[in-house]
């Protein structure tokens, strides 16, 4: 079959990176009593533009994603099942097939269960759960997960109390916020819905629960990424970059919490702080869908105060150079657009990492290639055309060299962290070898979405099963 030799090969791969890259030992520093100390890395670190392990030797991660978006937010661990479990094992056979990290969801829903209140007892979950996958030299990178942002949109990430507060306060007339500004709204909304853009959510007329939110089957009745569209969700990402109603202190908050408290842990290599960023409010200013804008005007304002709290919450009890490395990710409108028969990628926005210099040892670039993105009919019941499977080894090839020059320019690693979201088919097993052919052509790290379905109610496979 071939994921039997899909992971054979990246068995052997991993393997042949080991033996093949020469062998930088660290220095030691000479302690006080003449002995030598202990090594200055406990875990993976940046160094010159690469990972490298405690040896000093460079290092390629191969992964999955495993994000649980609804509660308890963490797979049981206990009894395995093909469909939703992440047990012992899933983890050996993670180990057996030679996979070395893991991207874990960590929402902020999950962590933030009121105001200012925080669930420790759910930290300590994960905590363990990277604790098990690093016996097995598994590494963990911490993903503050979203799609769609919140639950009462058809969403999840935020805590839904600070959706339903912002959306009170700047729904118009009791409907949905607005699209552009009081001034415009008269004739720019009725323009953009006439173009199937802005819609309000409301409209959809949903069935809720006890709680206010959509059913989640009534949510699959449309691809989530249509969700986007509406003016809630640009009016929470714009809330979120604009930090209004203090909601960027909220999450930054949220992430001093989380890597105050897993950056200790040895199995840790990274925190993700935000998935899939959109562009917000582009009804408003369309300028942010223009390349390079997104990332400078919103999200490096953002990065930079994450990175603080990152820097700040600098592990004490583990190698004396060990510190919190922050895997950002650019935005996937503007700098991407499937527009065109080719699409069109651009580089990036960012002058530097975020809160870091060039070369920073403390920053990764993080980013996703989906075939999907190259056009809107490449992907017309969620997988790909199987007459256009061909298209997407020049898209891929284009994303990832471009994503490379751009990690060169920045002095720091590449990893892509989503690609695949495949159902059973031929055509996705295809999808599969091409990302990974250009992921090894330049030699960047890969973690598939996703290692099994695990609930999931906003993908773009629906109903089918995604994962192994």
């Amino acid at each position: 079959m071939f994921f039997n030799s899909l992971f054979a090969i990246v068995a052997i791969a991993l393997v042949l990176v080991g033996r093949v890259m020469p062998q930088q030992v660290l220095d030691r520093q000479p302690r006080e009593d003449g002995l030598e100390s202990g090594p200055a890395h406990s875990r993976p670190y940046v160094q010159n533009g690469t990972f490298r392990d405690v040896h000093g030797r460079q290092m390629i991660f191969h992964g999955v994603n495993v994000v649980y978006k609804v509660p308890p937010y963490i797979p049981d661990q206990k009894v395995f099942d093909s469909q939703a479990s992440f047990a012992e094992e899933d983890m050996d056979n993670l180990q057996k097939w030679g996979f070395n990290i893991v991207r874990l969801g960590v929402m902020w829903e999950a962590v933030e269960t009121a105001p200012g209140v925080y669930n420790h007892t759910y930290l300590d979950e994960v905590n363990e759960l990277i604790l098990k996958l690093g016996k097995r030299n598994i590494f963990t990178l911490v993903d503050a997960h979203q799609d769609v942002f919140a639950r009462v949109i058809c969403g999840e990430g935020m805590p839904d109390f600070y959706a339903k507060e912002i959306l009170k306060a700047d729904t118009v007339n009791g409907k949905s916020p607005y699209c552009t500004t009081s001034y415009t709204d008269w004739f720019a909304k009725p323009l953009l819905q006439s173009l199937g853009f802005c819609p309000s959510f409301a409209d959809y007329n949903y069935t809720r629960d006890a709680e206010g939110d959509p059913l989640t089957s009534e949510c699959r009745r449309r691809r989530f990424f249509k969700y986007y569209y509406t003016a809630e969700a640009m009016d929470l990402f714009e809330a979120l970059y604009t930090n209004r109603l203090g909601l960027q202190d909220k999450f930054v908050a949220f992430w001093d919490v989380v890597s105050k408290k897993m950056g200790e842990n040895p199995f840790v290599i990274g925190f993700d702080p935000l998935n899939e960023p959109l562009p917000a409010n582009a009804y408003k200013d369309l300028f942010l869908l223009l390349p390079h804008n997104f990332d400078r005007w919103e999200l490096t304002p953002l990065y930079e105060n994450i990175f603080k709290k990152y820097e700040a919450n600098r592990p004490q009890s583990l190698g004396s150079d060990d510190k919190n490395v922050m895997f950002f990710m650019p935005g996937q409108i503007g700098d991407v657009l499937g527009v065109t028969k080719r699409g069109i990628v651009n580089t990036l926005g960012f002058d530097a990492p975020p809160g870091g210099d060039i070369g920073s040892d403390q920053h990764v670039l993080n980013d996703h290639s989906y075939c999907c993105q190259l056009a809107a009919d490449m992907c017309p019941n969620g997988e790909i055309n199987e007459d256009r499977i061909e298209e997407c080894y020049p898209w891929h090839q284009k994303r990832i060299q471009t994503r490379t020059e751009d990690a060169r320019k920045l002095g720091i690693p590449l990893i892509i962290t989503e690609f695949g979201t495949c159902t059973q088919s031929k055509v996705c097993n295809r999808e599969i070898q091409i990302v990974t052919q250009v992921c090894d052509q330049n030699l960047s790290s890969w973690a598939y979405w996703e290692y099994k379905p695990f609930n999931d109610f906003t993908t773009t496979s629906n109903e089918s099963s995604q994962g192994f």
